[in-house]
């Protein structure tokens, strides 16, 4: 606020009388921002030298957009950076900035005065945004152009923190956009994810030969992953993976939503669930997960759930990973307990039914062996059917495996299709005494 605005504000409230002229400012018009309908000023050449970076920052920092700055060597940050609108960062051949225990990366850039991190050689990309345990990057209105590291499938940003749960969020992002990355776009290690509220990332022009997805991510951070765009990249899909996680916590540890983004998920194998820790995954409707050959999703234990909540136009689907799919690609589903919220409804599992390494359950084996590989394999009782409304084709094995011992009341023909499923659609299950009839019945699919 100027002096004579400030004088007349003054005199005002000393008044307490209306002059003309006088007007305060509005309430809740934050300090600094332009009045609502005027335009901010877009962002100008900076005219300082550059500013050059490199070792350590061990106190807060600001970088303002006077200047370019120049990260000329690896930079480990320990304090807080803010980076300032239209501040433009250039980054040296291979260089990365480490986010420490206490450092942190604030690029507060707006709509009209973007944040901008940059190659300083536009032939050599740079290397990463790295966050270890500890650190954190809060990136609002922001470009990473030209980062990533071909060679080692290196991210132009990397979490590398979390080996517990609940994973940390240490990843803000808010109109972030990252181009041409020599890698993924984002890689989420250990059980890291990004921050609640993050919204609006665009990854495109990324990936790699080894790893050519725009994302590539652990399955804790399935549940937190933020709306966007993730097209135009060498794989539009998103990559989930154990290997991506660190090696003690593997699995899904803390109920998540799996949401719908505009590409498939290609999965690695996922658990739902682990030994003493319940989860619930919730798939939204219109995802797509895609398994990798000899894969399975499982849900450890009856703690656990399972809700796939499709509708009969935007199906939730299941199916195989590879170009050109064939039945028994994937081991499929497997509830080896059944908690009361598990519920598969619209789905479509396809190219199932691949080896399960179980064998002996319920009465019908595949021919030759004591084999029960099927599309989705049950071993607890369910009080009622929980499958309907569901699509299960090509299976290579058994269509659902009625793998306990108690009653043969509980079915799943009645709302499901079953269609090219070389085993029974779905198989007979042992009685209380876990004996099975002399000849169970077996029904069969076109």
């Amino acid at each position: 606020m100027s002096f004579s605005l400030r004088r007349c504000a003054l005199t005002w409230l000393l008044l307490a009388g209306t002059l003309p002229g006088c007007t305060p400012d509005e309430p809740g018009r934050p300090s600094g921002q332009p009045d609502a309908g005027q335009p901010e000023p877009a962002c100008s050449t900076p005219t300082g030298a550059p500013i050059e970076h490199q070792g350590s920052i061990l106190a807060p920092e600001t970088w303002s957009a006077s200047s370019p700055h120049v990260v000329a060597a690896d930079l480990l940050v320990r304090a807080t950076v803010t980076v300032e609108p239209c501040t433009v960062v250039r980054m040296g051949p291979a260089r990365s900035i480490g986010l420490d225990s206490g450092g942190s990366i604030v690029a507060a850039g707006t709509q009209a005065r973007p944040v901008r991190f940059e190659p300083l050689d536009a032939s050599q990309p740079w290397g990463q945004f790295r966050i270890y345990a500890g650190g954190s990057a809060r990136l609002t209105w922001t470009v990473l152009s030209g980062g990533g590291n071909p060679s080692s499938a290196e991210a132009t940003v990397r979490v590398s923190a979390g080996a517990d749960l609940p994973g940390p969020r240490p990843l803000f992002v808010d109109h972030v956009t990252i181009e041409g990355s020599r890698g993924p776009g984002v890689l989420l290690n250990g059980t890291g994810g990004f921050a609640e509220g993050s919204t609006t990332l665009v990854i495109r022009d990324s990936g790699s030969d080894a790893r050519p997805e725009p994302l590539a991510i652990n399955a804790n951070a399935l549940g937190t992953l933020p709306s966007g765009t993730y097209t135009g990249n060498r794989s539009d899909t998103i990559f989930v993976s154990p290997n991506v996680a660190s090696a003690s916590i593997f699995f899904v540890g803390a109920s998540a939503t799996v949401r719908a983004l505009g590409v498939p998920y290609v999965v690695d194998g996922l658990q739902v669930g682990g030994p003493n820790v319940s989860a619930t995954l919730t798939v939204e409707a219109g995802v797509e997960l895609r398994f990798q050959p000899e894969k399975t999703l499982r849900v450890y234990d009856g703690n656990s759930a399972l809700i796939a909540a499709g509708t009969t136009s935007r199906p939730v689907v299941f199916t195989s990973a590879r170009a050109t799919p064939t039945a028994g690609d994937w081991a499929g589903i497997r509830f080896d307990g059944l908690s009361s919220d598990s519920r598969l409804e619209s789905v479509w599992v396809r190219y199932a039914g691949g080896a399960c390494q179980c064998s002996g359950f319920g009465c019908n084996y595949l021919p030759g062996s004591f084999d029960v590989s099927s599309a989705i394999l049950v071993f607890q009782q369910p009080a009622a059917p929980f499958i309907a409304n569901s699509r299960i084709e090509d299976s290579a094995g058994h269509g659902i495996l009625r793998g306990w011992n108690g009653s043969d009341g509980v079915g799943f023909l009645e709302t499901n299709v079953f269609a090219r499923v070389f085993g029974c659609t779905q198989t007979t299950p042992r009685d209380v005494e876990a004996r099975c009839p002399s000849n169970p019945p077996c029904p069969r699919s076109p």
